[in-house]
């Protein structure tokens, strides 16, 4: 439904353009919202994530903390691969600076300061962490705060059913980029993009509505490529944990029926029962306790495919405005991408937290952060979602496996 809602919305666009535009004009009207919204949902969804972290039990709270720490180091490993990967896939230098890489490190880190000290994104996950502070010594506050994380993981199975209309206006939107650019950008912005964006030495021309769609398509099918090299290497590691590990079992019995729902579904919540049940079935040996918690924490710590994406989407994005971005200011970005990381809700569209402080951490200019901001929601929608949320719970599965060793 969501791969026939896409083309529907392409020929839409294609066949009337009072359609098309009507979708860049919603789009325009959310991204002149954006930041008074994302302040306050990234406050509303990273408390109450943070204060349920702190606050949970288990049965070992030994390996309880292994767990997280765990799940903190791949988040980290994850993050760098991304940046790689990015550098790679984009041809960006190691540095931008032409004086130096002393002079690109301090300019780079210059300009995190700044964004710590000004960004009101930040200053939203610095209210975040005294309430969080506040809640670990008031009981009933942290119990309260807590059951807020379900209740948005809840919430975002209302989403699902939306999902093909969110694809209609994706397509249509996609469609008209060409022409949104050029009229956003003018002739005195002329500089500001680039006619050719090259993906893994591939060059694909944007000036046209075919090129922006194949450009959509083959960054999502990049993020699908990245996090399967990913998830290759747990399995490496579940093979060495666990050496009579059967790849074709595992294929056959577990992922087969888990990817296809959570591909389609594009929400980490919404799995979750299915992906509790399937790794019982597949694995029986592993106790209750150990599945539940890896699999629990996981569905918002574990988002090791979406933290790629982000890193990803940053690049492409700054590709098509030619913002000049390098592996190094990639990497200063971790930081920030792995804190707001832990807000995550697990539902369809989560990149949208993501757009503002990145684009500050990066340096985009003023008069283009609304471009930037408007094709970094709206090209994260649909088929990349898919890609990395599939991925983020399939990996599950593995780190159940690897963890239940140290259990």
């Amino acid at each position: 439904m969501s791969l026939v809602s896409l083309l529907i919305g392409i020929f839409w666009a294609d066949q009337s353009s009072e359609f098309a535009y009507a979708v860049s004009n919603a789009m325009e009207s959310f991204i002149d919202g954006y930041g008074y919204f994302a302040p306050v949902a990234i406050y509303l969804i990273l408390t109450p994530t943070l204060t349920k972290l702190l606050s949970s039990e288990s049965r070992g709270k030994g390996f309880a903390k292994y767990t997280i720490k765990w799940y903190v180091v791949a988040r980290i490993i994850a993050l760098v691969y991304g940046a790689l990967w990015t550098a790679v896939a984009f041809g960006m230098p190691l540095y931008s600076s032409v004086e130096g890489l002393g002079a690109a490190a301090t300019e780079s880190l210059t300009s995190l300061v700044w964004m710590l000290t000004n960004s009101v994104y930040f200053y939203a996950i610095y209210a975040s962490i005294i309430t969080v502070f506040i809640a670990t010594r008031k009981p009933g506050l942290a119990k309260t705060l807590a059951k807020g994380v379900d209740l948005i993981e809840h919430l975002g199975q209302f989403i699902v059913p939306i999902i093909p209309f969110l694809m209609i206006a994706i397509g249509a939107y996609v469609t008209i980029l060409p022409e949104v650019l050029a009229e956003s950008l003018g002739p005195e912005m002329e500089n500001a993009r680039v006619n050719t964006v090259s993906i893994l030495g591939l060059p694909i021309d944007i000036t046209t509505p075919l090129g922006m769609i194949l450009l959509y398509i083959l960054s999502a099918f990049l993020t699908g490529f990245i996090s399967g090299t990913w998830h290759a290497g747990l399995l490496y590691l579940v093979k060495r944990a666990k050496p009579d590990f059967s790849l074709k079992e595992y294929f056959s019995v577990y992922w087969i029926k888990v990817y296809p729902m959570l591909w389609a579904t594009s929400s980490e919540a919404l799995g979750t029962p299915l992906n509790l049940h399937m790794i019982k079935k597949f694995c029986p040996t592993i106790p209750d306790e150990v599945r539940q918690f890896v699999v629990g924490t996981g569905s918002f710590l574990n988002i090791n495919g979406t933290m790629i994406n982000v890193i990803l989407m940053t690049g492409l994005v700054a590709t098509i405005l030619n913002v000049d971005v390098s592996l190094l200011q990639l990497l200063l970005c971790i930081p920030i991408v792995f804190l707001i990381g832990y807000g995550v809700p697990g539902i369809p569209g989560e990149l949208i937290l993501f757009g503002g402080p990145v684009a500050l951490s990066i340096g985009v200019p003023p008069e283009l952060m609304p471009i930037f901001l408007g094709l970094y929601i709206g090209l994260q929608i649909g088929l990349p979602d898919s890609f990395r949320t599939a991925a983020n719970s399939t990996d599950e599965c593995l780190c159940a496996i690897i963890l239940n060793k140290r259990y």
